[in-house]
């Protein structure tokens, strides 16, 4: 394993070149422009703020009156190591987490492939908007996370 310094240095070099910076600020960017979006389109929803995370995901979160009353929200999610977007179905606590998991035994499996990675403690349930998103065509990738996004919260709240 590499050392503390030796790691910087990488991610220093990395840096030097620009290419980072720029592909951080346009996935920064059009996450903005989406929630920005909801934030028109839907506007009783409540819209969280964005996190910009670690260089491992980004996200802001949305929650519709129905799953606010039950401690539930949705979290519309770019990870970055996969370089993917995702919506998971989120708890307020562990303890609304664990009442909601019978969500994870294919209630709605037949609608939307659903699935839930064990090291994710975030999420009760995921579902993959795009796993190669084209950042070429904003306005396409929007509308696919949009209409993706509302079917999941359909198939969602449909089964609480």
């Amino acid at each position: 394993m590499k050392s503390l310094n030796q790691l910087i240095h990488a991610y220093t070099a990395q840096l030097q070149q620009g290419e980072m910076q720029l592909a951080y600020r346009g996935i920064f960017d059009l996450i903005g422009k989406l929630r920005a979006r909801f934030m028109r389109n839907y506007p009783s929803h409540d819209i969280g703020s964005i996190y910009p995370g670690y260089m491992d995901m980004t996200y802001f979160s949305l929650t519709t009156e129905v799953l606010k009353a039950k401690g539930l929200k949705i979290a519309i999610v770019y990870m970055h190591e996969k370089g993917a977007f995702e919506v998971w179905l989120s708890a307020r606590n562990r303890e609304i987490a664990r009442k909601y998991g019978f969500l994870l035994n294919g209630n709605i499996a037949d609608e939307l492939p659903v699935f839930h990675d064990e090291a994710n403690q975030d999420a009760i349930i995921e579902y993959t908007i795009a796993s190669a998103p084209d950042f070429g065509n904003q306005e396409a990738l929007m509308e696919l996370i949009d209409r993706q996004v509302q079917q999941f919260i359909n198939a969602v709240s449909s089964r609480l």
